[in-house]
């Protein structure tokens, strides 16, 4: 079966690969990022080393290095694996996006076709049902409405962010996915709320964001600094902090010396 093409931008970590490739030489590095950039092009290597010749000329010269890199699979092509996660995920995010558009522009063939068919009444309804959509995904106003009060502009934002999040779209696809796999996290403070954090849109759209979040989430359980579950909003703040292992250790405990009491010294 054919691999599906990821129409996607490669999410490159500088750190993690300078630190896995500090002491290689130019010529090993190349090769090593030629034969990513191929996988996740085509979605595989050959096994065969003179096929590899052909992608990369003089791979050979350095494939004792590398080959460890890229297993064979069962499907008797080789993939670096974490190169292949991330290709997935890059898949499936696209796929979703795909899925929603189609939504969208079946919803919005469907509302036309009855407004044309409709009787006027009819038409009058449908029309001011799609107004009212379009107007709840708009962009809110750059400053709070001077007439509601703090408390009321509160609700009146968690309101608008219940309606933009039951609406079908590649969002809502995006968090549900994320927020099962969140609460089965060890570590993670579960989220039971059907409306998305604040702020999870802007990441989303953000594929480099979404693909260190899932490392970061892989992290997780082995932060031994996180005596309690950790929240989904400071995940987020913390996502890169995680990758770089600020958090694998416990906390010390600081312990008060004692101040003397009396008496001689």
């Amino acid at each position: 079966m054919a691999r599906q093409s990821v129409d996607h931008y490669i999410p490159f970590f500088g750190r993690d690969f300078y630190a896995s490739t500090a002491t290689w030489t130019a010529e090993e590095v190349g090769h090593y990022m030629r034969l990513l950039i191929i996988q996740w092009d085509a979605g595989s290597l050959p096994a065969d080393l003179e096929r590899l010749e052909l992608v990369s000329p003089g791979v050979g010269r350095v494939w004792s290095l590398l080959v460890e890199k890229f297993p064979v699979w069962d499907d008797g092509l080789r993939r670096n694996h974490r190169m292949e996660e991330h290709r997935q995920k890059a898949s499936e995010l696209q796929a979703a996006r795909s899925e929603a558009g189609k939504i969208g522009n079946e919803k919005r063939w469907s509302d036309r076709k009855a407004i044309a068919n409709g009787s006027q009444s009819d038409r009058k309804a449908i029309a001011n049902g799609i107004a009212n959509g379009i107007a709840k995904t708009s962009p809110p106003s750059p400053s709070p409405s001077p007439s509601l009060s703090p408390t009321e502009q509160e609700e009146n934002t968690h309101t608008q962010a219940e309606n933009e999040f039951r609406q079908p779209g590649w969002a809502a696809i995006e968090w549900e996915r994320f927020a099962e796999r969140w609460n089965r996290t060890e570590r993670a403070a579960r989220w039971n709320s059907l409306v998305a954090p604040s702020g999870w849109v802007e990441r989303a759209v953000d594929g480099s964001w979404m693909a260190k979040a899932a490392e970061a989430l892989d992290r997780l359980p082995g932060c031994a600094w996180f005596d309690t579950p950790l929240a989904v909003t400071r995940f987020f703040e913390y996502v890169d902090r995680i990758i770089a292992g600020e958090f694998d250790n416990p906390k010390q405990n600081v312990r008060r010396k004692k101040q003397p009491t009396g008496g001689n010294l």
